[in-house]
């Protein structure tokens, strides 16, 4: 007679059985569990999917203009005396989103403000090797210029250069948006500074600084004129197949940034969509502020078909506007500076 399994034994066997059957159900669940983790990080790796990034940081033009800027006074450093007929000053200003305190020259005109405030101009400068940059002779003959002529005059030294050397790192003009921060964390000061008129702040800029004011105009709401000489201001694509930036390929940090942001998001061949948000050419349909361009034929250093390019736009969207073309003008326009000053003196007073 065939032997009975014992009650024990066959305890234990069906207790296997349930456990086998509940690891088949239960798989399907932990397939799913894992994928789900799975793409879940490839998602977030992904550049559209990345940690978001600060509005006032953003490339997006459309984000970065809903940053709000809030300041203290501009802080006297340095009385320099006068020279030229009018007052220099050495100040600082904080840039509160970054955690840093930068510095700049100022120019004051030798008498006191009509109306209790001076006009200001806002100047930034252009491109030149960071460790080198000279706070206190870049751009004089400009700042001394307007200042003899009733404005208050600020060249602001971007982080990582002049007197802000040790003050964050020159992470460039194109790429990055800290050179920006730089300038609306200076008019936010300038608002709140007793003796300037926040209601008639202009914007100055050759060069690489012609892109940086440009983008600024176009962030801010605060600003009444922009005189750009020179100035880089083309579309995202012409401008990255058509110029090399010399403050990218000699400046190590900007030339770093300006790689991640094109892995990031591809070129603005490849990826017109994204950069295209981050063209200041593309915000200035409702502006209400006076440009004035001011370009020579024979630059050699930024073509001057960008400047052409921003004429186009400004006249298209019927925007006020002044376009100086200077025949074997070259990129320092140095023996057009006098009239250059007076067309945009001219400009300043009427606005």
């Amino acid at each position: 007679m065939p032997q009975k399994k014992s009650p024990k034994k066959l305890s234990a066997k069906r207790s296997h059985r349930l456990s086998r059957l509940r690891l088949f159900l239960l798989l399907p669940v932990l397939l799913a569990s894992v994928t789900a983790t799975w793409w879940g990080y490839v998602s977030w790796y992904e550049p559209n999917h990345l940690p978001s990034t600060p509005a006032y940081n953003n490339l997006d033009l459309s984000i970065a203009r809903k940053a709000v800027y809030t300041n203290q006074p501009i802080h006297k450093i340095k009385d320099l005396g006068f020279n030229q007929g009018v007052h220099h000053e050495l100040v600082s200003f904080n840039v509160p989103k970054d955690g840093l305190s930068e510095f700049a020259l100022m120019t004051l005109p030798k008498t006191a403000p009509l109306k209790g405030r001076y006009p200001v101009i806002v100047l930034c400068h252009g491109y030149a090797k960071p460790s080198s940059y000279s706070t206190l002779s870049a751009y004089l003959s400009e700042m001394e210029f307007y200042s003899q002529h009733g404005y208050a005059v600020i060249k602001p030294d971007y982080r990582g250069q002049g007197f802000s050397l040790t003050s964050g790192s020159p992470d460039g003009a194109y790429y990055s948006m800290a050179y920006n921060t730089d300038v609306l964390s200076l008019i936010a000061a300038v608002k709140t500074t007793s003796y300037l008129d926040k209601s008639k702040i202009n914007l100055w800029g050759h060069s690489m600084g012609g892109y940086v004011a440009l983008r600024a105009a176009v962030l801010s709401k605060d600003i009444k004129n922009v005189i750009l000489v020179s100035a880089p201001v083309g579309t995202s694509r012409d401008m990255y197949a058509d110029y090399d930036a010399v403050s990218d390929r000699a400046n190590s940090i900007a030339a770093a940034i300006r790689v991640e942001q094109i892995q990031m998001h591809g070129t603005p061949l490849s990826n017109p969509d994204y950069w295209d948000k981050t063209s200041p050419l593309n915000y200035l349909t409702n502006s209400k502020i006076y440009f004035q361009i001011h370009v020579g034929t024979a630059d050699k250093i930024v073509p001057p078909e960008f400047s052409a390019d921003l004429n186009s736009v400004l006249s298209r969207n019927h925007i006020a506007h002044s376009y100086y073309v200077y025949p074997g003008g070259t990129h320092g326009l140095i023996a057009q500076q006098q009239i250059i000053w007076q067309h945009s003196l001219n400009a300043l007073s009427k606005n």
